[in-house]
């Protein structure tokens, strides 16, 4: 495995850590970024494992739709979990007042969990 994917894998795994503990402390704006950030970094090794490099967040989401789950190498559920993803961060990121809750972020949690298992196996 390539040094930036391995990288990006474990940067993957720490956000994943991170969105559990911002969980436990029911803070769950901050738990669905971190896990919108696992998923991210995660897409970004699967297609670096594959020779391709985008430069923006909207670059990978699509890219990784195109690369991995269109031609059917993983569910298109994974694609859906990486937009949704992004669309819920980007709310609860840069909107003044955060109306996300624990459930959501628990559900965004367990979807990065499975995205960055998912991805791990696309670098094998």
């Amino acid at each position: 495995m390539k040094e930036d994917t391995h990288l990006h894998l474990n940067r993957a795994e720490d956000c994943t850590a991170q969105a559990e503990s911002l969980v436990a402390a029911s803070w769950p704006g901050a738990a669905i970024s971190r896990s919108y950030y696992a998923m991210f970094h995660a897409a970004t090794a699967a297609l670096l494992h594959r020779g391709i490099s985008r430069r923006s967040h909207q670059g990978v989401i699509a890219a990784f739709g195109q690369t991995f789950a269109k031609p059917g190498l993983i569910e298109a559920r994974f694609h859906k979990y990486l937009a949704d993803a992004f669309d819920l961060r980007q709310e609860s990121d840069y909107q003044p007042v955060v109306y996300v809750t624990n459930e959501q972020a628990r559900e965004m949690l367990e979807r990065a969990r499975v995205f960055v298992a998912a991805c791990r196996k696309l670098c094998e």
